[in-house]
């Protein structure tokens, strides 16, 4: 009983610690809901990272996300929650795979392959830009035909 007794207790004192963990920052300003769609000559490009960069080195809401299979992504800041602080970004739309190279003969290295134009994943290189202003923004942007090139080689973990 006296295990029961304590337990009630603490409980829920964890779960109101666990609860503040997914409350919204009280400094975070607020978001607006947007969408941006990427494509590729014309079609969806699937799995494409997109993060928003702003100016302002000390910008700590950058909203980022990942495309669906019809090149859409809401853009969703701190990871969880929806929508972007309203002003001008640079947006990076980086799309990457990795593959053991040659694991037989060490040293074992992987290949990193890109499918978007290098100038998309730099921030100050990209020509995209978007405008987030107090209503929805819905974007399209199109990075061109894509190609599996290889980006860099690493050192396999």
């Amino acid at each position: 009983m006296k295990r029961f007794l304590l337990l009630s207790a603490i409980l829920p004192l964890l779960i109101g610690c666990l609860g503040r963990d997914s409350s919204r920052p009280a400094d975070m300003p607020p978001l607006v809901p947007c969408t941006v769609t990427i494509l590729s000559g014309g079609a969806p490009l699937v799995d494409a990272q997109v993060t928003f960069h702003s100016g302002d080195p000390n910008f700590k809401w950058s909203p980022s996300n990942i495309t669906d299979s019809n090149g859409k992504a809401d853009m969703v800041t701190y990871g969880r929650f929806s929508g972007v602080v309203e002003g001008e970004y640079a947006v990076t739309v980086t799309k990457v795979e990795r593959e053991e190279f040659d694991p037989e003969n060490p040293p074992r290295q992987v290949r990193v392959f890109t499918f978007t134009d290098p100038k998309f994943i730099d921030p100050a290189a990209t020509p995209l830009r978007i405008k987030v202003e107090g209503r929805k923004t819905d974007e399209t942007f199109d990075v061109g035909a894509t190609e599996r090139t290889v980006l860099r080689m690493e050192d396999a973990q």
